[in-house]
């Protein structure tokens, strides 16, 4: 009887041996199979998810994160989480420091080098750290060794033509002096940007001589700084502009400001091209319909003269992922000059991709066609060529004056240091009108000269800066509850006065004197004042 329980154990315990090395190889069948990517929400067009998968046999399981921070300590949680994640250039900075993510092969990424905007790759070159953890711990490295470039832009304000002028926003501090605008303007519920916005305000003056030497360096520094005495003016500062502020906000501005809920508000760049051209009218639905709203708007965008911050999202690969071929496959799909088109015109942002050739289909020919991301995106979203040759009259540009061009309201924009060529090589006529949502998605060089990347801050300054934004963003409560407050308190205090001194008062004693004589039977027929 136990030989036969003894040879039962053995083939349970066989059969649960074979079904553990089953699961195991179902499991690397299935990460071989899946890639599983985070990013931020609404910052992709999801239906490339399925071509990928059509084309590749791999499967996205996608999620979304709310900030950098989030991110961060889910990868520290939990490191095998995910296979590519999507995070801002300081929180790479931060993760490649530690030894969270791995190095990149780019060698398997040859359209990608070849395609992205030298300008951009050469600002994440710049970004030298020395690794502290991990593989290449002690050795100096550079960002644009771990991160495959997704999107890019700047901060500034979005505003309100009809009720705040150029002049205000071409400072941080204008808004704040305009007393119209007070309940009507916000900024960012996010450290790191509202640190930014502060920094430039506390050392207005020194940023603007170092933009006026074209000090980048400089720029960068004020733009970073943490020190002690820094950190405490910006709180100040921050805290001072609270009386005029509708509210701190992450992703509700643009539609506060097209509902007319405010009339300015710190923006990244691609919510702002999102705000105008909704607020305009120009904007389509998933659907390719017009998204109407109460009221047309004339919405602009301005980075102001003190200098802002660039930033960056890039594609990296935690060090816990061993998923590298579905990876590769899918950073050589999604950076492809056609899915990179897509995901421009889903989110509004601006692709780190600048150059490549790519075929559409035109729904009115019914036939396809040989384009750039050059000219559908930049020519086909925002040249107005047609409309200046139609209000000179005239047949050719060349037929033009430079003056003629300027009196009729045009601006001829130089983009041609995102593609890494020669002056005036890459331009784009526009009207006066619509150069802020131009520069919302392409910048001009002189405007990118006074904007620095926001780095990464060492754990005790970023404790520091994070205890001083939550002092900043402290409950602010209005005059009239205060008020009430305080005579709460007031009121509270004279009935604890009269409680402790009830045996020195009359109407105590004339009180128990009457709660004695009922509980004896006797009736109280008649009270005499005092």
């Amino acid at each position: 009887m136990k030989k036969i329980a003894n040879l039962m154990l053995a083939f349970i315990l066989s059969i649960s041996s074979f079904s553990l090395i089953a699961c195991g190889k179902n499991s690397d069948e299935t990460a071989i199979k899946t890639i599983r990517v985070c990013n931020c929400e609404d910052y992709i067009d999801e239906s490339l998810f399925e071509e990928f998968t059509a084309e590749t046999g791999i499967e996205v399981i996608y999620s979304t994160y709310g900030t950098n921070e989030n991110l961060y300590n889910e990868l520290v949680i939990n490191p095998n989480s995910y296979d590519l994640v999507v995070p801002s250039e300081y929180m790479i900075e931060k993760l490649a420091e530690e030894g969270r993510i791995q190095k990149l092969d780019f060698s398997k990424l040859e359209d990608y080098k070849q395609n992205v905007s030298p300008y951009i790759e050469g600002k994440l070159k710049d970004l030298e750290f020395t690794v502290k953890d991990g593989e290449h711990k002690g050795k100096t490295a550079s960002l644009d060794e771990f991160t495959v470039g997704y999107m890019w832009g700047t901060m500034g304000w979005v505003y309100n033509k009809e009720f705040v002028s150029e002049k205000d926003v071409s400072s941080w501090h204008g808004p704040f002096e305009n007393q119209s605008l007070s309940g009507k303007i916000t900024i960012k519920d996010a450290v790191r940007d509202s640190y930014i916005v502060g920094l430039a305000m506390t050392y207005e003056e020194e940023l603007k001589k170092a933009v006026e030497e074209n000090d980048n360096k400089k720029i960068a520094q004020i733009l970073n700084s943490t020190e002690k005495e820094n950190i405490e003016a910006v709180g100040e500062t921050l805290t001072s502009l609270k009386p005029m502020l509708y509210g701190f906000e992450v992703d509700s501005g643009k539609n506060d400001i097209i509902l007319g809920n405010i009339n300015a508000y710190v923006a990244w760049s691609g919510d702002a091209a999102y705000a105008i051209d909704v607020a305009a009218g120009d904007a389509e639905d998933e659907d390719g319909e017009l998204i109407e709203d109460k009221s047309i708007k004339q919405l602009g965008y301005y980075i102001p003269d003190e200098g802002s911050n660039i930033w960056f999202d890039g594609f990296v690969m935690p060090s816990a992922s061993d998923n590298h071929d579905a990876v590769y496959k899918f950073l050589e799909f999604i950076t492809r000059p056609e899915s990179v088109y897509r995901n421009m015109d889903y989110t509004g942002y601006t692709s780190i991709v600048a150059n490549g050739d790519f075929t559409l289909f035109d729904e009115e020919t019914e036939e396809e066609y040989e384009t750039s991301l050059f000219d559908e995106v930049v020519l086909g979203w925002f040249d107005e060529t047609e409309y200046l040759l139609e209000d000179a009259d005239v047949q050719d540009v060349s037929q033009i004056t430079e003056e003629q061009m300027s009196e009729l309201g045009y601006i001829e924009v130089d983009l041609s240091y995102f593609y890494g060529a020669e002056e005036g090589e890459y331009t784009v006529l526009i009207s006066e009108e619509g150069y802020g949502r131009l520069i919302a998605q392409y910048p001009t060089l002189d405007e990118i000269s006074r904007c620095a990347v926001m780095q990464n801050f060492s754990s005790d300054s970023l404790m520091e800066v994070n205890d001083m934004w939550e002092s900043v963003k402290g409950t602010t409560f209005s005059t009239w509850f205060i008020l009430v407050i305080v005579s709460l308190v007031i009121l509270l205090g004279i009935f604890m006065v009269l409680i402790r001194n009830k045996d020195k008062l009359n109407i105590f004693r004339i009180r128990e004197r009457e709660d004695k004589l009922k509980k004896k039977g006797y009736k109280i027929i008649k009270k005499e004042k005092i």
